[in-house]
């Protein structure tokens, strides 16, 4: 039975969920940055922005010149991360096998699936988007094949709010006319140096024989020839994303500080935002890192393993802190990370009662300002401590 693969990728995510919110914002361009704007750099444009040359990864002064009358606005990854778990949530409905590939975008395996010969493929892709669409008010192009690599590519070839659907039959007509740069695995260094050979497209990649290509990037040579001629045996794995992935959030302060309180103000604010953002997602951590950037660029990371997973917000700070303490000398600073890796889903976690009543309410008090924040909005409680520390959302 062959393969059917499908790549649900959502429609400039982050803006797009924003000007779902906002009813203003529609139509308008609309630049999603980090914290604080004046330092950050693009997460996502619109497409309405993308008209300007907005890209992903732009810092966001030069986006700013590019578009003074655009809309920046800071980004909010707890709202994002809960609607992607909602969107993957609609996909597990079609297959159990779902794999979050990023926090927009997932692989799903539909293969013998029943609905899939009674509508179509793209009666399937058809109803999928629906569903996202009637829940969540967002549009995603889905593309179709009999692997995730060709099925990833069909995605890119109609954004947004499209479909397509590449078979066996259709690479050398649909994808070997791409350009090199198109190929998974193939960067822009790469890509250059392949052209610059007057190697242009795909097809003329698929041409080269496999001991030539070897010869050209060593190991990775027949792995690239796989890729050009449309193979790829890689399975759709929903375990995929809490062994390789981690959980974090950093943040840039609006001016280089030495100060000591403040910096362990804002650690405890991103601790408290990695530790939710777990919760939503289902998982625990063993590995707490703590990533700082000097006034002059140099960066900073250390690392503490556990004995124990946790989604504690105050656990994961207790480990930050130690390594404040243990590592940074005091010199001004203008960045601050926290990040948690080693994950374990919490399904596979025996949940051990504590041993004393106020655990028990502690517990039970972080479920409840968790359900506070997802109906309210994230400032509906804040700590004491970060009275001081700006809002993310104004």
């Amino acid at each position: 039975m062959e393969r059917l693969i499908m790549h649900v990728d959502m429609d400039a995510y982050f803006a797009a969920v924003e000007q779902t919110e906002v009813p203003s914002l529609r139509g308008k361009p609309v630049v999603v940055c980090g914290f604080p704007l004046s330092r950050s750099v693009v997460t996502t444009a619109s497409y309405e922005a993308r008209k300007f040359g907005i890209k992903a990864g732009m810092p966001a002064s030069e986006a700013r010149r590019m578009a003074p009358a655009a809309l920046f606005i800071e980004s909010n990854p707890q709202k994002y991360i809960a609607i992607s778990l909602k969107i993957v949530s609609i996909l597990c409905e079609f297959s159990p096998k779902v794999e979050p590939y990023s926090i927009d975008e997932s692989f799903i395996d539909l293969t013998g699936c029943l609905a899939a010969e009674e509508h179509g493929v793209a009666g399937l892709a058809a109803k999928i988007k629906e569903r996202i669409r009637a829940e969540t008010r967002l549009s995603c192009s889905i593309g179709a094949g009999p692997n995730k690599l060709l099925a990833k590519i069909a995605t890119e070839m109609h954004k947004p709010d499209g479909f397509m659907f590449i078979r066996p039959e259709d690479i050398a007509s649909k994808v070997w006319p791409l350009g090199v740069e198109k190929l998974h695995g193939i960067g822009r260094k790469t890509a250059a140096s392949l052209k610059q050979a007057g190697i242009q497209t795909i097809g003329d990649l698929a041409r080269i024989p496999p001991h030539v290509l070897k010869r050209m990037f060593g190991a990775n040579g027949y792995l690239i020839w796989q890729s050009a001629n449309g193979i790829d045996h890689s399975p759709v794995d929903p375990a995929a994303v809490l062994s390789s992935k981690s959980c974090g959030h950093e943040l840039t302060f609006p001016e280089d500080t030495a100060d000591q309180e403040l910096v362990l103000r804002y650690a405890l604010f991103l601790c408290d935002a990695v530790a939710r953002r777990m919760r939503q997602a289902g998982y625990r951590g063993r590995t707490v890192t703590l990533k700082l950037r000097s006034a002059d660029f140099k960066t900073f990371t250390r690392s503490r393993t556990r004995s124990s997973f946790t989604d504690s917000a105050e656990e994961i700070f207790s480990d930050i802190a130690a390594m404040l303490s243990a590592n940074w000398p005091g010199e001004p600073i203008r960045l601050i990370g926290v990040s948690v890796s080693g994950f374990l889903s919490v399904r596979r976690l025996e949940k051990q009662l504590g041993l004393f009543p106020g655990n028990m309410k502690h517990d039970k008090l972080v479920q409840t300002v968790d359900m506070l924040k997802d109906k309210y909005g994230d400032n509906v409680v804040r700590r004491a401590s970060f009275l001081q520390v700006p809002s993310k959302n104004g």
